[in-house]
């Protein structure tokens, strides 16, 4: 793919540039709180606006005492990264808070990367503040100084256009830009908070994408990063923590949980990530069932492989079996045992995501239909649920695919034993695969002879 011109937003801790970023990004998908320091990681999104298309990236907040924490030291690195190679930058400010001596050492230390320099004073939600909110910031330097809502959008067409005088032509982009905001797999990392997520993402991904820190709930934000792979389009959504509701914390966890489900209902492969150092417990079977809700592929990442000790050749063996015993319901989920720290099996998990993904458009033809389910009557008659007589099972179709979904339909008055639905999904994946993919069944019935 050709690089997208790039734009960054950068500020200290808590200037509105989450809020700022959704707005001009045109959708919800930064993490949005008046806590400081919500955003640690960056986040980037695609913005189209008269007849352009750039990438826009929302940092981590600067922090006004440079601490020595991992995190906080993590974020500042990831931010000076991305003002580095950025086109453009926009430096948020407050107009809420006073100009403070750090704002001007973060500013003049951004001028050194002598990139076009755009200051955004946030929060001026009233057109009469407009002229006071460039006076209160005009010591700041002789860039251009636009006064802006991320609330209400106030000043934001002024942002987008005044980008547009200094971003470089790129040819075709907003084709690019159509085929990064469409596309193919739509792949959610998900598990409890340090299972590795992260880790795995930077392995994919190989970079630093997201800041891996032994902190539980370091990634609090949702991150959609772009790739190709094998000549499909792959968005990979890395997710927060997800932990049962007796052990939310503070009201940032409470938002990135229902984040996390939120972007796990928009992607339609989940990487259920479990730490096989530890038992799987009663949450990741809970988690387990939310993806299935969603009727999402699902791949099940035992990750941390490298802390199992004394491995024989057959351990593998006996912990796919401890999955399987304890995850039953996702018996058709492939099992990759990974090492983010070692690499190990890494590159398996786009290959099998792109397989799993294809197998969602598996179509069997009516014809093929009518032979199997004669087969498989044949090899074991038809379980009733109530009832004295046996169901009578006319035929069996396919309706629909991503997902693969069946109709089933039986002679009235007659019902289905459960249990029977699950060994016909069972003998459709044994001869057609539909390997990683959740299949759906649905019962009609008609009056016959």
């Amino acid at each position: 793919m050709k690089k997208l011109p790039t734009v960054a937003l950068i500020g200290r801790v808590n200037v509105g540039k989450s809020t700022l970023f959704n707005k001009l990004v045109g959708e919800r998908k930064a993490l949005e709180s008046p806590i400081a320091g919500t955003t640690r990681d960056y986040n980037q999104g695609i913005v189209q606006w008269r007849n352009a298309t750039f990438s826009l990236i929302d940092t981590g907040g600067f922090l006004s005492e440079r601490d020595e924490e991992e995190v906080a030291l993590k974020t500042l690195q990831q931010a000076e990264e991305q003002a580095v190679q950025a086109d453009v930058i926009v430096f948020v400010l407050s107009r809420l808070d006073e100009l403070t001596q750090f704002d001007i050492e973060l500013y003049n230390e951004i001028k050194k990367y002598n990139k076009p320099t755009i200051v955004a004073v946030n929060k001026v939600d009233k057109s009469r503040e407009r002229e006071e909110a460039i006076l209160d910031v005009a010591a700041i330097g002789n860039d251009i100084i636009i006064p802006v809502s991320a609330i209400t959008g106030e000043g934001t067409h002024e942002i987008l256009d005044e980008i547009l005088k200094h971003i470089p032509h790129i040819e075709n982009a907003s084709e690019i830009g159509d085929y990064i905001l469409n596309p193919h797999i739509k792949l959610a990392i998900v598990g409890q908070p340090n299972v590795g997520k992260s880790s795995i993402l930077n392995a994919i991904c190989g970079e630093e994408r997201a800041i891996v820190s032994e902190i539980a709930h370091t990634t609090r934000d949702a991150h959609d990063i772009v790739i190709e792979h094998k000549n499909h389009l792959v968005k990979i959504i890395d997710t927060a923590g997800i932990r049962r509701k007796k052990q939310k914390g503070d009201l940032i966890e409470k938002f990135s949980i229902d984040l996390s489900l939120k972007n796990l209902r928009r992607s339609n492969v989940a990487l259920l990530v479990l730490d096989i150092s530890k038992s799987i417990s009663h949450q990741d079977k809970h988690l387990a069932e939310k993806i299935i809700d969603t009727g999402n592929s699902v791949i099940i990442i035992a990750n941390k492989w490298d802390l199992i000790p004394d491995k024989e050749t057959n351990t593998i063996n006996e912990y796919e079996n401890y999955i399987r015993k304890n995850l039953p319901f996702l018996d058709f989920a492939p099992i990759i045992f990974t090492s983010a720290l070692t690499q190990q099996r890494i590159t398996n998990i786009l290959d099998v995501s792109l397989d799993v993904w294809e197998e969602r458009f598996r179509r069997i033809d009516d014809n093929a239909m009518d032979k199997f389910i004669a087969k498989v009557i044949k090899k074991h008659r038809p379980a009733r649920d109530k009832g004295v007589a046996h169901p009578y099972i006319y035929r069996m179709r396919q309706v629909k695919v991503n997902p693969p979904m069946f109709e089933l339909t039986i002679k009235y008055q007659r019902s289905l034993h459960v249990s029977y639905v699950h060994f016909l999904q069972n003998q459709l994946r044994a001869q057609f695969g539909f390997h990683g993919t959740p299949i759906k069944t649905f019962i009609t019935s008609i009056k016959g002879g």
